[in-house]
């Protein structure tokens, strides 16, 4: 029996082919068990006593995917660093450590969108502003600090936001986006959580949701843009949609 051949994400938030590990919160095993049953490994957050209790286990806090095979976690994340180290991830760590009060806690935050990552750069680690700078990324500003949380990926030029600074941005630069207004997304703790928190490619037209899409008010409209960009989807629970920290994909088949 011939093995699987994988290959590394080549482009953080877009796989190319059948995701077959990625990152996701520690917190939600039906989520990690769902994935599984889809074939998918996944890298698993622990609670980080740093951060804020609701959004301690999220994976779009705790990392930020910088390019192929190359990853920032939060200073001090052992386990985590451990895990992404024994599936050939190169792990760098941030240079300061988080505090359990916003702006401090969005280090690693930020959106890494086909080669243009967007961020509020007035919060961004300083090791991974130096990374980027070197490995000659474009940096575009936004006033939201969970830029990664608050942005679903659809496709590399077509994305789902809640926030009016991102959509801004994202149609100034050609990408399509559909703004929606939700208050259905469950993040304990908070009045609602973020869409992009619910949400991660797991193949290259495939998007999964940690929950049921009729939970949400604006299911139609995103029905409607996903099969606008020929992007299908899948349900993992039958559950209320839940912020978990998103499903970040960290490898995939090499097809």
């Amino acid at each position: 029996m011939c093995a699987v051949k994988e290959r590394f994400v080549e482009k953080p938030n877009l796989p190319e082919s059948k995701v077959t590990t990625a990152a996701v919160s520690g917190a939600y095993p039906e989520i990690s068990e769902a994935l599984k049953a889809h074939g998918i490994r996944c890298v698993t957050t622990e609670f980080d006593t740093r951060l804020p209790d609701p959004i301690a286990y999220h994976a779009d806090m705790q990392m930020f995917h910088l390019d192929k095979g190359r990853t920032f976690v939060l200073r001090g994340e052992e386990a985590l660093k451990k895990q992404l180290t024994d599936i050939g991830y190169q792990v760098a760590e941030t240079a300061m450590t988080p505090e359990p009060k916003y702006p401090k806690d969005v280090l690693c935050n930020m959106l890494n969108l086909n080669g243009t990552v967007l961020a509020n750069l007035g919060v961004m680690d300083p090791n991974i502003y130096t990374c980027l700078e070197d490995a000659g990324l474009k940096m575009r500003h936004v006033n939201q600090g969970y830029t990664r949380c608050a942005t679903a990926v659809v496709a590399k030029d077509a994305i789902i936001t809640m926030d009016l600074g991102i959509r801004a941005l994202a149609q100034f630069l050609g990408i399509d986006v559909l703004l929606v207004h939700e208050e259905n997304v469950f993040l304990d703790g908070y009045d609602y959580g973020f869409l992009g928190g619910c949400c991660g490619l797991i193949d290259k037209n495939v998007v999964a949701f940690t929950g049921k899409l009729d939970s949400l008010e604006c299911a139609a409209e995103i029905r409607a843009f996903l099969e606008k960009h020929c992007v299908q989807y899948i349900e993992l629970t039958q559950n209320q949609m839940i912020d978990i920290g998103g499903i970040l994909p960290l490898m995939e088949l090499d097809a």
